[in-house]
């Protein structure tokens, strides 16, 4: 009576005594590389180059930048309240003297650099230290370099300082306009930009923002 051949592959030689049958470096014979895929990376779905973790789908960075812009929003109005009690002068003080009414302007503008001055370095602070900022923290995404390695600050100094640096003109007639119009253009090429949804900020930091481990 012929003996029943062991379970597995057939065409498999014998492992040594001592060594169980399967792949000798790790995972199955499904993989014959026998690497796992990277955190959170679906199967057979590989990540694109330089790319240390899945992409951040684009909801999430838009909540994420929501959260903290409502911080930085909600002191850029009340430091536009209290400027604008302390600088504009009154309807009868500007009819007196027009040229007065140039000091509309001041409150938007102190407030926009006080406000999204902190902002900017609230961004880069947070994100120089492991990646997250209150809103990546709350959304589990993170800011990474590209290639991998780790983030350095004076790329991430530069993040900053393309957004969300350019908010600190929200408050000037015109600048603010085109200021806004940047930020748009920054939340389309997220959208737009294959494959590493990159924003002109990260763009020029080389910074891809991907999926925290849960």
């Amino acid at each position: 009576m012929t003996a029943e051949p062991p379970p597995g592959n057939p065409y498999q030689p014998p492992p040594p005594p001592g060594q169980p049958y399967g792949n000798p470096q790790g995972g199955d014979y499904g993989n014959p590389y026998g690497a796992p895929p990277p955190y959170g990376a679906p199967q057979g779905a590989p990540l694109p180059q330089g790319v240390p973790a899945p992409l951040a789908e684009w909801w999430e960075r838009l909540v994420a930048r929501i959260i903290d812009n409502v911080i930085f929003g909600i002191v850029y109005g009340i430091l536009t309240a209290i400027l604008s009690a302390i600088f504009v002068p009154s309807a009868a003080d500007i009819l007196a003297n027009p040229t007065l009414a140039g000091s509309y302007v001041l409150p938007g503008l102190l407030a926009g650099i006080i406000a999204f001055g902190a902002y900017a370095a609230y961004d880069y602070v947070l994100h120089s230290k492991d990646g997250q900022t209150l809103g990546k923290k709350v959304m589990k995404i993170r800011l990474a370099a590209l290639g991998g390695g780790p983030l350095d600050s004076s790329l991430v100094m530069k993040r900053s300082a393309i957004f969300p640096s350019v908010m600190v003109l929200y408050g000037i007639p015109l600048l603010g306009w085109l200021s806004s119009i940047f930020v748009l253009v920054l939340g389309v090429l997220i959208l737009t930009d294959k494959p590493l949804q990159q924003g002109l900020h990260d763009k020029l930091a080389g910074t891809v923002v991907v999926k925290a481990p849960r």
